[in-house]
């Protein structure tokens, strides 16, 4: 099949939920050996695309062209038959089993014994794992448990779990979204070197500047359709952008909007010698020592499990502290309960909006006035008012152009950007001094990016005090006036926002003095 011309691709494909169509007429063509791009908005088709892809959602219309011959997929499997396989955003290993056991999960391979078949036999497994490995050019140790393994390192077993069931036909779901940006320059030689050895690759993403470093075509969806295709040697980012918001404002690239330094004030959060153990009684956090002044952006850089989420946790009054003190302005806040701090003037914007940050299955105006129901402004006597409510709800919403059908849809209706502007638009009502914001563009858009990004920087040039903690490296260095990194539970160093880039960052992030990664490229 070397001399086919499209390894998979589809014809007038369109699916629809009710009055819904998720994807309307798209045709697609991945040649093989091609590292092919799929990029646009969240809602954008992507998903349903996939899922027809796998076999996992039948198409209303269309086909689907698999080494140029059509195919009818009524079940995941017959994909996966084809060489059809994808790796998803949230990994699917099991965490307490090691990575070799996780590598032939659901294809052991057996051991004969008397000509009947007996128990697995992992010399043959742990042969065909190291065999995968060389050849993908990494070095994996196969007896670590998955849990404890860094991400980077669970996305190539992922990967190489795929190849040893056959798989030609690689979709990556946004792979670098939790990877250090050596960490990504590392998968990227991976793709590379599986594209070089026969392996098609469809890579779906949100940053551009990735998908220009690393395909070698793009194809935009917008609304449900395909809006631009070309190769990567053909275009550029901002005309990809301009494709994927369908015109108007094309800049994607990180747009620093720079504090005047002299006016920052004076210190609103404080935070000295913090400790915090974990589950297992280590440290998930040592001796933190960081302050966030007014009019100031902190950022907090680090590769994903290196304490930011305990940190983030203590900070908001969600798990106490082993050791240290936190201040807001003059008062100890360190023993505070959540409801305190909030009342205190603390806003908290949470990595996981839909189990944490929204109450995904209530209306759109519960979660924007939640936390305000004690208020007076919202009583008429004893009994809350309706009508207050939905003025104060509508004037919250308004005031961040959030999008929406009705106050009573559910919040779950909105798209991402428009769910984490909800949180925002009710976080930040009150002007609260100082504004916890982790991952606040997680699973947002280019335009909802842009949007969030805007709201940061007026709060912090109305005086308030942001810290961020963010994986995304571009994020980071266009918002940050100064950003601090942790690894292994600690502050490791300071870098002025406008002295910082990506290298200088990222060798702080995974280059620290301690144990070598077990794998590596």
């Amino acid at each position: 099949m070397d001399d086919v011309t499209i390894r998979l691709g589809a014809r007038g494909l369109s699916k629809a939920y009710g009055a819904v169509e998720a994807n309307r007429d798209i045709s697609l063509d991945v040649a093989p050996a091609q590292i092919h791009a799929i990029v646009g908005e969240n809602g954008a088709g992507k998903s349903t695309l996939m899922r027809c892809l796998q076999g996992i959602e039948r198409p209303d219309a269309g086909t689907i062209i698999v080494d140029d011959n059509e195919v009818t997929f009524t079940q995941p499997q017959q994909a996966l038959n084809l060489g059809i396989g994808m790796v998803h955003q949230e990994f699917m290993l099991a965490p307490d089993l090691t990575l070799l056991e996780n590598l032939v999960l659901g294809d052991e391979p057996e051991r004969v014994s008397l000509g009947v078949l007996s128990r697995v036999d992992w010399g043959v497994a742990r042969t065909s794992g190291e065999t995968l490995a060389a050849q993908a050019g990494v070095t994996i140790d196969w007896s670590r448990r998955s849990a404890s393994a860094p991400v980077h390192v669970q996305q190539f077993v992922e990967i190489l779990r795929l190849l040893r069931r056959g798989t030609r036909i690689l979709i990556l779901d946004e792979p670098t979204a939790v990877l250090a940006p050596q960490q990504v320059d590392d998968l990227f030689a991976l793709l590379r070197r599986l594209r070089d050895g026969g392996t098609t690759i469809l890579f779906i993403s949100h940053k551009l500047r990735e998908v220009t470093a690393l395909a070698d075509r793009v194809t935009v969806l917008r609304r449900g359709e395909v809006t631009y295709q070309a190769a990567i040697s053909d275009t550029d980012v901002d005309t990809i952008a301009s494709h994927i918001v369908g015109g108007g404002d094309s800049s994607v690239a990180p747009v620093r909007r720079a504090s005047n330094r002299s006016s920052v004030g004076a210190s609103v959060f404080d935070v000295t010698g913090l400790s915090v153990p974990s589950i297992d009684k280590s440290h998930a956090l040592h001796d933190v020592h960081l302050s966030v002044k007014e009019g100031e952006i902190v950022g907090i850089a680090g590769v994903a499990g290196n304490g930011q989420d305990e940190l983030v946790e203590c900070l908001v009054g969600l798990r106490a502290p082993g050791d240290g003190q936190v201040r807001l302005r003059d008062a100890d806040i360190t023993r505070a309960s959540n409801t305190e701090r909030r009342a205190r003037g603390i806003a908290y914007i949470s990595a996981d909006r839909r189990h944490e940050g929204l109450a995904i299955d209530a209306s759109v105006e519960a979660n924007v006035i939640a936390g305000s129901q004690r208020s007076a402004t919202l009583k008429r006597g004893y009994f809350l008012s309706a009508a207050r409510i939905r003025a104060l709800a509508r004037d919250r919403l308004e005031r961040l152009n959030v999008t929406f059908g009705s106050l009573k849809s559910p919040a779950s209706s909105l798209s991402g950007g428009n769910q984490q502007r909800l949180v925002f638009a009710r976080e930040t009502d009150g002007d609260p001094s100082f504004m916890m914001a982790a991952q606040p563009t997680r699973g947002v858009d280019i335009r909802g990016i842009e949007a969030i990004h805007r709201i940061l920087w007026d709060f912090r040039d109305r005086g308030g005090a942001v810290l961020l903690v963010s994986e995304e490296m571009d994020e980071l260095l266009a918002l940050s006036d100064r950003i601090l990194v942790m690894s292994d539970g600690r502050i490791v160093g300071e870098v002025e926002g406008d002295k910082a880039d990506p290298q200088s960052i990222g060798r702080l992030m995974v280059l620290q003095d301690r144990e070598p990664e077990p794998a590596h490229v």
